[in-house]
């Protein structure tokens, strides 16, 4: 029998599907050897965050009333958190106010107490200085008085014993003898009610002086009570500071959120006791999330800060996010790992090591990203 040969255009087929296949697979292997050529590729990437943050009540402790957001929820700059207790420190701050309105009471008081012994004393003593300087003037106004009377007496007395002289001449009638002696003991009359009434100004002056001196010596009390002023405006400032304080602790019952971005972790449960500067959430702001990847040392050819980045993530195959390298840290992963290599005792095997290199995120949905995802990257090479 003789073997039947394949038709030949079944053969002719045949060759041209291998060949087809065979230039299929080199233009693969050519396009995976191109791709690999210009970009960097690695599969050790994971979501980072440097501003992972952490919030709790700085200076105040108690229960925890309620948390208003849960793990992974959108939180807007401003926005009320959690809220411990507020009673304890509302009773503060009303004991407070009312110990503050009576300091500042008994303050206005002796302001007003102040105000007005001051006015009284200065009042007195200025009605002392008056008195004294009225009854001095009239003092002196009868002395002056006394003077010219004294004088007026003289010269009257001299005129009397002339007359007399001259009457027993019967030079001149005994009724001019008569009118004078008359007006001189008119003038010695005079004279004698002057000094009575200087004699009573003495103990008026005196009178005057001493309510002078006592007015100046009343008014040292108010020295003492401006000592009182004193210490009353320092409890007041006191009293303000304290009260101040119990108001920004009021205040501080209430946690807002100091930034946009999401819930990373609730780190306590409400009615838990919380004490000053204990961590109730952890949050992060996506706008500052970042990529982390461990290149290997045989693929850093080529990249470079600033160095195009292609990103997809594992948990979004469909989607898609640009970045571009920022920095190429200066020490491998291992250099800080807890159990470095140890190769005191000869033993080597060549391993390549992997670089962490920091990736800028530029472009995509970041509201999606979460700290650790992971994912891969595709590094454009940089020429020269």
């Amino acid at each position: 029998m003789t073997e039947k040969k394949p038709p030949l255009n079944r053969r002719r087929l045949s060759q041209i599907v291998l060949l087809a296949m065979v230039i299929i697979l080199l233009a693969g292997l050519a396009r995976f050897i191109h791709h690999r050529l210009n970009f960097a590729v690695t599969n050790a990437v994971f979501v980072a965050s440097d501003s992972l943050t952490e919030i709790g009540f700085d200076r105040i402790s108690g229960t925890l009333l309620e948390l208003k957001k849960k793990e992974g929820e959108v939180i807007h700059k401003g926005e009320l958190l959690a809220r411990i207790d507020p009673t304890p420190y509302q009773l503060e701050v009303e004991r407070l106010q009312a110990e503050l309105n009576t300091a500042d009471r008994q303050r206005a008081a002796l302001q007003l107490k102040r105000r007005r012994l001051g006015k009284e004393l200065n009042l007195q003593v200025q009605m002392a200085a008056a008195d004294i300087e009225r009854l001095q003037h009239e003092q002196q106004a009868q002395q002056a008085r006394s003077d010219s009377l004294k004088m007026l007496i003289e010269q009257l007395q001299r005129d009397r014993q002339r007359y007399r002289n001259l009457l027993k001449q019967q030079v001149i009638a005994r009724h001019r003898l008569e009118s004078l002696e008359t007006e001189l003991d008119s003038k010695q009359a005079e004279l004698r009610a002057i000094e009575s009434g200087k004699q009573a100004l003495d103990p008026a002056i005196t009178t005057a002086r001493l309510k002078r001196r006592l007015a100046r010596a009343q008014l040292k009390q108010l020295d003492e009570l401006d000592q009182q002023l004193k210490g009353a405006e320092q409890n007041v400032r006191r009293l303000q500071a304290r009260l101040d304080k119990a108001r920004r602790d009021l205040r501080n019952t209430s946690l807002f959120s100091p930034i946009e971005g999401r819930v990373a972790k609730r780190l306590v449960t409400p009615n838990s006791q919380v004490s000053p500067g204990r961590p109730v959430y952890a949050l992060v702001n996506p706008a500052e999330l970042y990529l982390n990847a461990l290149l290997e040392e045989n693929k850093l050819e080529g990249v470079q800060p600033g160095a195009e980045v292609s990103i997809s993530m594992d948990a979004y195959p469909d989607l898609h996010w640009q970045g571009e390298v920022e920095q190429i840290l200066p020490a491998s992963a291992a250099t800080f790992a807890l159990a470095p290599r140890d190769i005191s005792a000869g033993e080597f095997t060549k391993v390549a090591q992997r670089i962490p290199v920091r990736i800028r995120i530029t472009g995509g949905p970041r509201e999606l990203l979460r700290v650790g995802l992971g994912g891969e990257i595709e590094i454009r090479r940089q020429k020269g």
